[in-house]
């Protein structure tokens, strides 16, 4: 478990390097996440140790102004959790078994149930409200991102 866990940090540090600097939020994490997924033959499943209980793997990335909470997850038994308020921009990705969401649509107070299959992911925003539902031997990726707001226009006038 350590493995993956090293080699998708990696992905993520190299990645987000190549990453416009001027971009963040949701739109960054949904760059981030496709970047990933094409290179999901990276990510070596088979070397995995299940043992017999759940795992959580964390781990802090910073890179330049992006502050990156990761977090991977074993789950050996199914596990539910209900009218989760996201306080950070989410990024969620199945690396294995299926996983089913239920977003809370402000607009008409229903929920949008979203079924993801391993290597598919989806990017919330802070404060979406949704249950999450991982079913029995599922292992998931979670990135968070705290935005720092820094300016990117330029304070001194540089013409003659």
């Amino acid at each position: 478990m350590d493995n993956i866990l090293k080699e998708i940090v990696a992905i993520i540090k190299e990645e987000t390097e190549n990453i416009n600097k001027k971009i963040y939020g949701t739109t960054f994490l949904e760059i981030l996440k496709e970047k990933i997924l094409n290179r999901q033959d990276q990510i070596f499943l088979y070397n995995i140790q299940i043992q017999n209980s759940d795992i959580y793997l964390e781990e802090n990335i910073n890179i330049d102004e992006k502050k990156l909470f990761f977090k991977l997850s074993f789950f050996q038994n199914p596990k539910s959790l209900i009218k989760n308020k996201l306080n950070k921009n989410f990024l969620f990705i199945v690396l294995k078994e299926l996983v089913r969401i239920d977003i809370f649509n402000q607009n008409n107070q229903k929920y949008i149930n979203v079924s993801l299959k391993p290597f598919m992911g989806v990017t919330l925003s802070k404060g979406t409200i949704c249950n999450l539902n991982f079913p029995k031997n599922s292992l998931i990726m979670q990135l968070e991102s705290d935005d720092v707001d820094f300016d990117i226009e330029k304070k001194i006038d540089e013409t003659i």
